[in-house]
């Protein structure tokens, strides 16, 4: 029955198996621009998080689970997703694999503490964590994200990413990255693509038998943009700050309806 449903319905095109900041979101935007439906981080949360928690529990995810995560999806990268590519792969084994491999150890760990360290700073993401039921929920769901991938400890409600070794982390990001470049020894080039952002739409193009489109190369996160890039651009993170509004105007409201009371006596 599964074989016969595969057969009808598989569409998973893509999963871009380089680890978490190593060009995910520009591979995200380009992607998206070559006319595939895409699941990134914040997607993988928003619409897997259930499925994504069983994988991490003692319950552990079956092949069935990753196809039936997958089957409506055309594209995905970044972790969870990353650090379960041959799952993945088993569950869709005609999928394109594109590696991102671009960064030394030490640069790598670098990017990513940037990151995690504008994420932890950043004011809004606090507050929505306090008053926003999704950002609740998202950084519950980083928090067994970042204890699969980079083995971080465990997390106060409003914090994601913090105290992570870069002994550990490092060590992870070194047996991933191994793992795939033993995978591509034997790959099909027809599978398999080396790439880097910088190489621009030519190789990527080619690979997945789309014409080249007349934008540039979108090259996100620049800087460590990701949280202001989140924050304007991603419709579930704007959900989050219309919830969070709506949360301190039901505060003020209340507030101000007690004031009223107290003082009316």
């Amino acid at each position: 029955m599964l074989a016969r449903r595969r057969t009808l319905v598989v569409k998973m095109k893509v999963l871009v198996i380089g680890f978490s900041k190593t060009g995910t979101k520009s591979m995200h935007a380009a992607l998206k621009k070559l006319g595939y439906k895409v699941y990134d981080y914040e997607h993988n949360f928003y619409y897997l998080r259930k499925q994504w928690i069983k994988v991490f529990s003692s319950e552990g995810g079956t092949n069935e689970d990753f196809y039936e995560m997958y089957k409506d999806v055309d594209a995905t990268m970044d972790i969870p997703a990353c650090v379960f590519w041959e799952e993945i792969l088993e569950a869709f084994p005609d999928t394109k694999l594109v590696f991102n491999e671009n960064k030394t150890e030490d640069e790598w760990w670098a990017s990513w503490y940037r990151t995690t360290e504008n994420i932890d700073n950043n004011k809004l993401m606090k507050a929505m964590a306090f008053l926003s039921p999704t950002a609740f929920l998202l950084f519950q769901y980083s928090h067994h994200v970042e204890r699969v991938s980079v083995g971080s400890p465990p997390q106060r409600f409003y914090t994601a990413y913090r105290g992570t070794s870069p002994t550990v982390a490092k060590m992870r990001y070194r047996i991933h990255n191994a793992k795939i470049r033993e995978y591509r020894e034997t790959a099909s080039k027809d599978q398999f693509l080396t790439f880097h952002p910088s190489a621009c739409w030519g190789p990527l193009c080619q690979f997945l038998g789309k014409p080249i489109p007349e934008e540039d190369f979108p090259y996100k996160n620049k800087g460590g943009s990701l949280m202001d890039d989140l924050l304007k651009d991603s419709p579930i993170f704007r959900q989050m700050k219309y919830e969070m509004n709506v949360s301190l105007a039901i505060l003020i409201l209340l507030v101000a309806v007690l004031l009223f009371v107290m003082v009316s006596r």
